[in-house]
């Protein structure tokens, strides 16, 4: 596979730190895995007072992590499981759906359903989870809350007959993402519902560096990496929609030596919430450079997977409505040209055909 071309992506937002990877030829596989699950119930069980606040183990890779009991889900009193499944080629898509639970044995507390999705490939990955808590107020120790997560790991080597392999140079990678978080209804005591979604890279077995974090709670406004959203995404009370492209800082690789690349996307809702990105974040391209940080446009990208990753991705939505406003405006414009030039008495430029 080879692909060479300069890119020119919107930078919306990038990574906030950088840590120099030690240049050691890569040693993974590429390699899909996806995660599903939904864990909900009263807590009333063997283990008294049981709470899921240890990290699990099964989402190690990410910043954000779901908690569970580490007695177990079963004997601390609550329903539901987390599952993963692992391929080479994909893809790879996984959904678990947790029926109605008891939040408890007290009258009004309700009830908890949910469920995650997910789909792990080259080079996108998506995720989904939804959280719901029936009518009536969760008790003491009730848990509620639902995942679904992709990662996906490969190989990379760039070449380019401008630099000499095994020289010393730089990249950065570029990302499109986009779905949608609602966390809805009025905030009160024991009503909760909170959502995120975090990309997560990984360059070469070093640091877990996360791309973006997109927040909503019930009751307040949507942020992305703690801030306000970037330039395509909409959010409003509850809610915040949309996609755009983000890009990290460099990291330093031997030109025409493969590094070891992984990047992981997990969902997660609480409570009553939904967060859907399903329609994927990809992994769109490469900026190269040389030793200098020099940018080196001509290019070739392999991969163990065989991925094209420099293939041109599909524009935003806001970039086709940019571009279609565009050509309205130049139609527009031509025509009231011709408008002026008719009434101040020019002939209109038409195009003749002689024969």
């Amino acid at each position: 596979m080879k692909s060479s071309q300069a890119f020119h992506l919107p930078v919306q937002l990038g990574l906030a730190c950088f840590t120099a990877c030690a240049l050691a030829p890569a040693t993974a596989a590429p390699s899909l895995t996806a995660y599903a699950g939904s864990v909900g119930g009263s807590g009333i069980g063997a283990v008294p007072g049981g709470w899921g606040s240890s990290p699990s183990p099964i989402f190690s890779y990410f910043n954000f992590n779901f908690n569970l009991p580490p007695e177990g889900i079963g004997p601390c009193g609550y329903s539901g499981d987390v599952i993963q499944s692992t391929a080479t080629t994909g893809p790879v898509a996984l959904s678990y759906t947790l029926p109605p639970v008891s939040l408890g044995p007290q009258p009004g507390v309700g009830t908890f359903t949910g469920s995650g999705q997910s789909v792990a490939n080259y080079p996108g990955l998506g995720a989904s989870a939804h959280a719901f808590i029936g009518t009536g107020r969760p008790s003491n120790n009730t848990m509620f809350q639902s995942v679904g997560a992709a990662t996906f790991s490969d190989s990379l080597t760039v070449t380019s007959p401008l630099v000499a392999n095994l020289s010393a140079g730089f990249v950065r990678y570029q990302f499109s993402v986009d779905g949608s978080l609602q966390a809805l209804g009025v905030p009160e005591a024991f009503f909760f519902g909170e959502t995120s979604v975090t990309l997560d890279m990984q360059h070469q077995g070093g640091p877990v560096y996360q791309v973006l974090n997109a927040t909503v709670r019930r009751g307040g406004i949507g942020t992305i990496s703690n801030g306000p959203p970037p330039a395509g995404w909409v959010t409003s009370t509850g809610s915040l929609s949309g996609g755009s492209n983000f890009l990290s800082l460099e990291f330093p690789i031997n030109w025409g030596q493969a590094w070891d690349f992984k990047l992981g996307l997990m969902a997660f809702a609480y409570g009553t919430a939904d967060t859907n990105f399903l329609s994927t974040a990809r992994l769109t391209g490469l900026l190269a450079f040389d030793a200098n940080r020099q940018p080196i446009t001509d290019f070739s990208l392999n991969a163990a997977s065989g991925t094209d990753y420099l293939a041109a991705p599909i524009p935003e939505p806001t970039t086709w409505a940019m571009f279609l406003m565009g050509l309205a405006g130049l139609a527009w414009l031509t025509k009231l040209n011709q408008r002026r030039r008719q009434h101040a008495g020019w002939p209109s430029q038409e195009l003749h055909h002689e024969h």
